[in-house]
């Protein structure tokens, strides 16, 4: 039973303290979004927020998320995003299609083409239906043609400690000691690459009906492919999954996996999609916030927050830092999100709900929570984003990116880290070489088929 004192003190509007932990519940967490729907910033652009002015900064941050980012040696400045609204063709595509998708019966999306699907001005808070309006914008969000990473580090953080011996410090000449600074001990990083396509919705396609190839061949019936690699450490190099998700709503996915040690691939069930990824406190179900299929969920709008969150990243990759080097260092802008709760309807499914919070301008998540069967805090997730049109987004200094277009105006998905509050560890997620390349359909082909998974490459 959580306290009473506890209870009140997430209702204290500017005052709410970080609770963590198995006492923090779902209804706490909604209690501290309506505490501070109506704060005002103290603050201003170019502030830089220090420990002794963290409580001003408080309501603007998920009180679950304050010990990671909130801390004695905090350097937290204020700096406006700006503009960061999608490209003009999503837009063109949002105004053209307006009113023609509809929500079904059960949850799923008809007679959508392209663009944003649905207005979030027009949600009422405590509403399924704009719940279910809400997961397809976050579906049919601009994406481009999709995110291309030649190296994702995985990173599992243990509380306390530090981290200086460990190899990834000294690997490559020490070229990633700069951005993995702060505390906590390094149990183990895995790498690889990773590339979403997006095949159907393409705002950038309108001569081939918004789709990859017309729709046609390869693509045909096709949302996107997904390929996760990973080439280290040895244990696990050659491991990877693919994902198939579908132009239908309410046909399931078809994903899989490649296994070394079997020299086979192997059909992956929707549990896999949710349990622990190779030893990480991730899911696959967790990518960019929400990776899974819709109707496998219920969902509920919850209404808007005032966030802080790297938007708009100054630096082309994260760098951490804190007691734990859990958290980004760098710009924070003031964002107004929406945010919905997701129910999981599937049995053996580990979460009994999840938040998760979109920024209103450019559709992209950047937290997420996550409370286990029993209704306790579990998981937390903040994500960070670096604007494609900034000049320092062009070239990665450690690992070679593809060309991005210019005018593709992404906030471009920077690194994920999620901590697992229970049992006090973290899995810091970096993208590096991150792109939204232009892509050819045969070379999809050689690169998100199942045949390729099979070369184990």
């Amino acid at each position: 039973m959580i306290k009473t004192s506890l209870r009140l003190a997430v209702l204290a509007a500017l005052a709410a303290q970080p609770l963590v932990g198995s006492a923090f519940s779902p209804e706490d967490h909604m209690a501290w979004i309506k505490a501070n729907q109506e704060a005002q910033p103290q603050f201003v652009d170019g502030d830089t927020i220090t420990y002794d002015k963290a409580d001003l900064v408080r309501p603007f941050i998920p009180a679950e998320q304050q010990e990671t980012v909130l801390f004695e040696g905090m350097d937290m400045k204020i700096k406006d995003a700006g503009d960061v609204s999608p490209t003009d063709s999503y837009k063109a595509a949002t105004e053209k299609f307006a009113g023609q998708a509809t929500i079904a019966a059960d949850g799923a999306i008809e007679n959508y083409t392209s663009g944003r699907p649905f207005d979030p001005a027009t949600f009422t808070p405590g509403s399924e239906e704009d719940g279910w309006k809400w997961v397809w914008n976050w579906m049919y969000r601009w994406q481009s043609a999709g995110l291309k990473v030649n190296e994702v580090h995985w990173v599992w953080v243990r509380e306390g400690g530090e981290h200086s011996g460990h190899d990834i410090m000294t690997a490559d000449g020490g070229q990633y000691k700069q951005y993995y600074t702060g505390g906590g001990n390094f149990e183990r990083v895995l790498a690889g690459p990773y590339q979403r396509v997006l095949m159907s919705g393409r705002a950038d396609l309108p001569d081939t009906n918004y789709r990859m190839n017309n729709g046609e061949g390869f693509a045909k019936n096709t949302n996107f492919r997904e390929y996760t690699g990973f080439t280290s450490p040895f244990d696990i190099a050659g491991t990877a999954f693919l994902i198939l998700r579908y132009d239908d709503p309410r046909k399931p996915d078809d994903s899989w996996a490649y296994i070394p040690s079997l020299r086979r691939v192997r059909r992956i069930s929707v549990e896999v999609k949710s349990d622990s990824l190779l030893g990480t406190d991730h899911t696959l179900e967790d990518f960019y916030g929400f990776n899974g299929r819709p109707l496998e969920h219920k969902w509920q709008y919850v209404g808007t927050a005032r966030i802080l969150a790297v938007a708009r990243s100054r630096t082309r990759d994260t760098i951490y830092y804190g007691p734990n080097g859990w958290a980004p260092l760098d710009d924070w802008a003031l964002r107004t999100m929406d945010v919905v709760q997701m129910f999981p309807q599937r049995t053996g499914h580990p979460y009994s709900t999840k938040f998760i919070y979109s920024d209103r301008e450019s559709g992209e998540s950047f937290y997420a929570n996550a409370f286990d069967k029993a209704g306790e805090l579990w998981k937390v997730w903040q994500i960070q984003k670096v604007w494609t049109e900034d000049p320092h987004f062009k070239e990665s200094p450690v690992i070679k990116q593809d060309p991005t277009p210019e005018g593709t105006r992404m906030l471009a998905f920077q690194s994920i880290n999620v901590i697992d509050l229970q049992n006090k560890r973290g899995t810091l997620v970096p993208c590096r070489g991150n792109s939204f390349p232009t892509v050819e359909l045969s070379d999809v082909k050689k690169t998100h088929d199942v045949n390729y998974l099979t070369e184990g490459r």
